[in-house]
């Protein structure tokens, strides 16, 4: 199988977080990456390469013009500096006095999380560049091909950021595939994908289907119902599952092929995009989900078998010790 993953990704390093005023070390790390790369790499049933450049334009077909102005900026920050966005505009009817710099970066965030660094564009643009390669890939072979994207994207929407995540890899996967036919997208992640569903919410083209942890008590708290549809042309082409946290294994996976059987039956996909979280795990810090490496497998056997082409993109999973492990498991089925 081919894993595209770009050495840059590894340049945007955090050091601590803030979760409900208080500090923490940052569960966003590099060493997520590090220790995926070993377990594939033992494996031996892995082509890891680099992608090519990304080219702007598939970007800005799912980003607004000047968030990405706005993003590229912060490459002009000393190497000490790190931005925290901390106030935030409260009435969205003001307009956006340009130009927007990294220290006025309440306009383009939704957390205090999610820090702007030096080297953040750069490591966002490698991350988002192996997501569209791994599209490409599929859409010339037909392969199930795996973005091994740090850092990740599904909550970063057209013009905001947050979650850890600035460019929405997913979102250009699926984007760039839909030129060739209907894509579902799927979101395992723990955290509701809160950005992918705000891009694809008005498409009746990209079907965006996310079982996670309930946002009534969980990140990101204010998407992620079960009652969000989509609106205009995009109604009825996005489903919510919220699960409440501890739920069992078993009952997991229940509900997730529940809620593809019911897209199914109304929505035939030409290809499938995979937002890949694997905070679902057994003893993730930030999830309360209890999937095992079996686990993992049996979700991607159920994946596998709707007989789609399948991009797989990396997004959380936190639990640095048993990630490789867990990846590994899930990618196994589609071998």
């Amino acid at each position: 199988m081919k894993v595209f993953y770009n050495p840059v990704q590894k340049t945007h390093i955090l050091t601590h977080e803030i979760i409900a005023g208080k500090r923490y070390r940052h569960h966003e790390k590099k060493a997520r990456l590090e220790n995926i790369l070993k377990h594939l790499r033992a494996a031996k049933r892995f082509d890891v390469c680099i992608p090519d450049a990304l080219p702007i334009e598939a970007v800005l077909a799912v980003h607004d013009e000047g968030y990405i102005r706005f993003l590229e900026s912060s490459q002009m920050l000393s190497k000490e500096e790190v931005i925290w966005p901390y106030t935030f505009p409260n009435d969205r009817r003001l307009s956006i006095r340009e130009p927007v710099t990294v220290f006025t970066a309440g306009y383009y965030c939704f957390d205090v999380g999610t820090p702007i660094m030096s080297d953040t564009y750069i490591a966002a643009m490698a991350s988002a560049s192996g997501a569209y390669a791994a599209a490409r890939h599929v859409l010339e072979t037909g392969e199930a091909c795996y973005a091994l994207a740090r850092p990740p994207g599904h909550h970063a929407a057209s013009a905001l950021f947050g979650g850890y995540c600035y460019i929405n890899n997913a979102a250009i996967a699926a984007k760039y595939l839909s030129q060739k036919g209907r894509v579902l997208i799927i979101d395992f992640d723990f955290h509701h994908g809160n950005g992918t569903q705000s891009i694809f919410y008005n498409s009746n083209e990209v079907f965006y289907y996310s079982i996670h942890g309930d946002p009534s008590i969980e990140y990101p708290y204010f998407s992620g119902f079960a009652e969000e549809k989509g609106i205009g042309e995009g109604l009825g082409f996005n489903l919510n599952i919220p699960i409440e946290p501890m739920v069992g294994a078993a009952e997991y996976l229940g509900e997730f092929k529940e809620g593809l059987n019911q897209i199914l039956k109304r929505f035939d996909p030409k290809y499938i995009v995979c937002s890949c979280g694997f905070d679902v795990a057994e003893g993730d810090p930030l999830g309360h989900f209890a999937l095992t490496p079996e686990h993992f497998y049996e979700l991607g056997t159920t994946i596998k078998s709707l007989g789609k082409p399948v991009t797989l993109i990396q997004e959380g999973g936190y639990l640095v010790d048993r990630l490789g492990v867990n990846v590994h498991a899930f990618l196994s089925a589609f071998l």
